[in-house]
């Protein structure tokens, strides 16, 4: 399964190293940190989509290591609200005003909290230890994809396009995975 690893490697390197050229040379790009954060923002999503999409196929599981793009999720939601900080000049009064006046920060930063139990308690060593817990645990995926959804329907101002196309994405994975389990 070396290769399972090599291939999710790059599906989560691809995206930032895309981002970062795009930032640099595409002159249509107004505002670099709004472009980034956004961007972190897709990527993040696609990931938690594509983590729990991957059970349902066997050909998927073959190729895609979950803990990876799990991981790499997290890795992007992090970037995500790094940049976030840093276009608002790393302001602490600035930024605490956000996280209590306005929604779409406030589930952000809960979704962000929540991926930080999945986090620690993605390693084998952990899995052994909590055992059944473990399974528990990592149904706040569920959960963050939802407040992500939340979190990225609050920040739209005018194009609900993407936003459409991932909902019913999302929404035809969960029919397939309880089509699956149900089966199973």
């Amino acid at each position: 399964m070396h290769y399972q690893k090599s291939i999710s490697l790059i599906i989560v390197i691809s995206p930032i190293l895309f981002i970062i050229i795009n930032t640099f040379f595409n002159d249509d790009i107004v505002n670099p940190f709004s472009y980034l954060i956004s961007s972190t923002g897709f990527v993040s999503l696609s990931l938690l989509l594509t983590v729990i999409f991957i059970p349902i196929f066997d050909a998927v599981k073959q190729f895609l290591n979950r803990r990876i793009l799990g991981l790499s999720a997290f890795f992007y939601t992090s970037i995500h609200l790094l940049i976030y900080i840093v276009d608002n000049n790393i302001y602490f009064k600035y930024l605490i005003s956000d996280i209590l006046s306005l929604l779409y920060i406030q589930i952000g930063y809960v979704a962000f909290l929540l991926f930080l139990p999945l986090v620690f308690t993605s390693t084998a060593a952990a899995m052994a230890i909590l055992k059944v817990n473990w399974f528990k645990i990592h149904r706040l995926i569920y959960f963050i994809i939802a407040l992500s959804f939340i979190h990225y329907y609050l920040t739209i101002k005018a194009d609900y396009f993407i936003f459409t196309f991932y909902l019913i994405l999302s929404l035809l994975i969960l029919l397939l995975k309880k089509k699956v389990s149900r089966y199973e």
